[in-house]
């Protein structure tokens, strides 16, 4: 019964902080510079004032703010987003196009960012102050400093255009049709269709982009892993398991570890949402279709219905993975359920 009670008020607050931000999503774009008429109109469409008033009129740019925001809930309420004014298109459909890339993407990051940052997090604490220690932490602090454009026009040149043993830009090669959409993720769908060598391209192109992306989450996560591992080692309930006599992989292994990666999750969470909000200049450079470009491409064209999709998608994306990882530290450590 605690523990429904801490979910369900967990949930409420949810609740909560989507109606806070999509309110202030709504003032924010509202604050923009730019006038979506002009970036979206040719210079002899906006020369005549008939099609400017209908144009406005459509998008409902006519009418005052405040009638603006109530469409705006009533819409968001009934899950309609409205029409991207670039493509004339409904802005969820958009989303619904682009995201699975960014999902795809996402999920073999933090996958990668998950293993290595906690493996080397490990080595780095029992090796403390080792020539691996400083190794790891040499990583660590490149992965977390090195900007990511760089880093990405770094690892197309090296690998794709010297050594040519990665494939270019994009979801999948030239000979390859995109699979069947069932999930949009195109190595699972490859996989589905019965098509390994399709499924392995695709999973190539995941690599470098993949790669690039989860080198700042995984240094956090290992100077995470470290940090709390060494806390919990100098701990007395370890202290008096090393003087029973228990071996060091399984002082590591069962009681040390787990309490140290509590707050990992924490970064693990961060990182994700970070990653499903599309990381703009990384999927611009390996020409990915997720939502990065998208929202690039929106805030271009001045489309105000499809930023306000995008921010709220990155929202949304980040009070869930908040609350779901909130709702992991209460199942895991029930102390915190007191809060």
């Amino acid at each position: 019964m605690e523990r429904l009670k801490f979910i369900g008020k967990r949930l409420i607050y949810l609740v909560i902080m989507l109606f806070g931000v999509a309110t202030l999503v709504f003032i924010l774009t509202k604050m923009i510079p730019g006038d979506p008429v002009v970036a979206n109109l040719s210079q002899r469409a906006l020369s005549d004032p008939e099609i400017v008033a209908a144009y406005k009129a459509k998008y409902g740019l006519d009418q005052p703010i405040l009638i603006q925001y109530l469409y705006y809930m009533k819409n968001l309420l009934s899950f309609d987003l409205g029409t991207s004014i670039r493509t004339n298109t409904p802005v969820l459909e958009e989303l619904a196009r682009c995201y699975p890339a960014t999902i795809e993407l996402a999920l073999f990051s933090i996958i990668v960012a998950t293993i290595f940052g906690i493996l080397f997090g490990v080595i780095s604490a029992v090796r403390r102050n080792s020539i691996a220690d400083q190794a790891v932490r040499a990583i660590s602090v490149v992965g977390v400093s090195i900007p990511s454009f760089w880093f990405a026009l770094l690892a197309l040149f090296l690998f794709y255009f010297k050594l040519r043993v990665m494939p270019g830009p994009g979801r999948l090669s030239n000979s390859f049709s995109a699979p069947a959409a069932v999930t949009g993720l195109y190595v699972i769908d490859s996989l589905l269709e019965g098509d390994i060598p399709k499924a392995i391209d695709a999973f190539r192109h995941l690599v470098l982009p993949g790669c690039v992306l989860a080198s700042f989450t995984m240094g956090l996560i290992t100077r995470t892993t470290r940090s709390n591992l060494l806390d919990v080692l100098s701990t007395d309930y370890i202290r008096t398991a090393r003087a029973k006599g228990l071996g060091k992989t399984a002082l590591i292994l069962r009681h040390a570890l787990g309490n140290a990666l509590i707050p990992v999750l924490t970064v693990i969470g961060l990182g994700l949402g970070n990653l499903l909000g599309g990381m703009v200049l990384v999927e611009t450079i390996f020409s990915w279709p997720g939502v990065g470009q998208f929202a690039y491409q929106s805030v271009l064209s001045a489309d105000f219905p499809s930023i306000i999709g995008v921010a709220l998608l990155i929202a949304l994306n980040y009070m869930v993975i908040n609350t779901v990882v909130d709702i992991l530290y209460g199942i895991i450590d029930p102390r915190v359920r007191c809060n």
